[in-house]
């Protein structure tokens, strides 16, 4: 491999705590190609584009026959534009060279791709439809984890962000289990106060007051199935007594009845924090939480699995416009792919259908389309323009700029600096030494212009 030029810039890739990615390799995963695909970078050096010869071939007449350029050494990356006709663009900002990390966002004139850490066995692993959702790529070791557990009658934890789809991945659980009985999912949030007992245990006739009819609980109505039991830590604390030895007992003794009742349930619980730390807030009992405490699965925000939100889109905008979406436009979806999505899958969904029912009729859907929240790409008339290359001086000032807010913010470190500010560690060294020496230029211009008004002074 050649020995990195000027101009080279490298970031090692975000590395990743999951024993299940150890063996992991870094993939661009192209979300508007005709079928969705991941491709594996391997090699020192790759050419993206729509010629025959390119390693990375995208086959769409919006990309230049050799569009951009890939390297690597050891596990950095780094990509170059090729003088493009319609640009390479990294996380919606047009670029000559750049950085990559694992989940960067790529726009090359009309195709869109996310750069992931993939097992090289499951590169080609499609999404998954599975109990009324879809897992997409990035979820897929979740799924796994799942398939294991579900056969078992181990108690879950599922914990994430409001709206990451625990209900869903509940339903999955219990879906892969065979358990004959029902899925059943209580809002513990949701119960009145002083009915909690009651609606959680049953009740006979006349128990109480209202009591009409005899009910036989939420524990009791996922016999045989699946309890789903959501927000937990709003149950008071004399409720979550009443509820472990329930739980423990595997009987429950309905309000107004003298004999206890059997049932047969698998438990899991869906929480936005560990049970541990609502234990050490005081919001759950710690006898309670080691009873539930089988196994936690996390799932990630939406945020931090790009290229699931255009799998995610698609699915939902199918199921809103009976199988007929319009199609989507390369801007609409790099925006959908940089969004935060502060509100999860839940938000995305709401999205989908409202595009696809007030721009439903229109073929394509362009970024115009999207709230302002979402920002747009660059200015068009820049962004269709062939970027020139900058006069040196200019060029030299720049990337001086970037590099000392870079060193600013990696305490002195000049190697990751270089990373930051997008260019390589021996020119960010260049750059430093001819500051340097333009500095102690001007100091000694301003000591002889010194001298000389002293001297006119006499």
């Amino acid at each position: 491999m050649a020995a990195p030029g000027d101009d080279d810039t490298t970031l090692t890739l975000v590395q990743t705590e999951n024993p299940s990615l150890q063996r992991a390799a870094t993939a661009i995963r192209w979300l508007t190609t005709s079928a969705p695909e991941s491709r594996l970078l391997t090699g020192a050096r790759l050419v993206l584009g729509r010629a025959e010869t390119a390693e990375l071939r995208i086959e769409s007449a919006a990309v230049s026959r050799h569009h951009a350029e890939l390297t690597r050494q050891g596990p950095v990356f780094a990509i170059r534009d090729l003088e493009s006709r319609n640009g390479t663009f990294l996380n919606g900002r047009r670029i000559q060279h750049g950085a990559l990390s694992e989940g960067d966002v790529l726009r090359l004139g009309d195709a869109v791709g996310v750069i992931a850490r993939v097992d090289p066995a499951l590169v080609d692993e499609a999404p998954v439809e599975l109990a009324g959702a879809l897992f997409g790529p990035d979820l897929s070791g979740l799924l796994s984890q799942i398939r294991r557990l579900a056969p078992s009658d181990l108690p879950v934890v599922l914990m994430g962000e409001t709206g990451v789809g625990k209900e869903s991945a509940a339903r999955a659980v219990h879906l892969l289990s065979g358990r004959s009985g029902p899925f059943h999912a209580l809002n513990c949030g949701a119960l009145p106060a002083n009915l909690a007992e009651a609606e959680l245990f049953g009740y006979r006739k006349g128990a109480f007051t209202g009591a009409e009819q005899p009910a036989v609980g939420h524990l009791r109505a996922a016999h045989g199935g699946t309890l789903l039991l959501d927000e937990l830590a709003e149950l008071s604390p004399s409720i979550q007594v009443k509820l472990l030895r329930a739980l423990q007992e595997k009987q429950v003794m309905p309000l107004g009845e003298t004999r206890a009742v059997s049932f047969d349930v698998r438990v899991v619980v869906a929480c936005q924090q560990s049970l541990e730390s609502l234990v050490q807030q005081r919001r759950i009992r710690q006898d309670l939480a080691a009873r539930l405490l089988g196994a936690t699965l996390e799932l990630p925000p939406l945020r931090a699995r790009r290229s699931d939100v255009g799998y995610l889109f698609g699915y939902f905008a199918r199921s809103v416009s009976g199988g007929r979406p319009p199609r989507l436009d390369a801007k609409l979806l790099e925006r959908l792919l940089l969004y935060s999505w502060p509100n999860n899958v839940r938000e995305l969904e709401l999205l989908a259908r409202r595009l696809v029912v007030v721009h439903g009729h229109e073929p394509l859907l362009k970024q115009s389309v999207l709230p302002a929240a979402f920002g747009r790409s660059d200015d068009p008339e820049i962004e269709d323009a062939k970027p020139s290359t900058p006069p040196l001086e200019d060029r030299n000032e720049h990337d001086l700029r970037a590099l000392k807010a870079a060193l600013s913010a990696n305490q002195g470190n000049v190697s990751r600096a270089a990373a930051m500010a997008g260019i390589s560690r021996q020119r960010a060294y260049r750059l430093m030494a001819a500051r340097d020496e333009e500095l102690s230029m001007q100091t000694q211009e301003t000591l002889v212009e010194g001298d000389g008004e002293r001297g006119s002074d006499v």
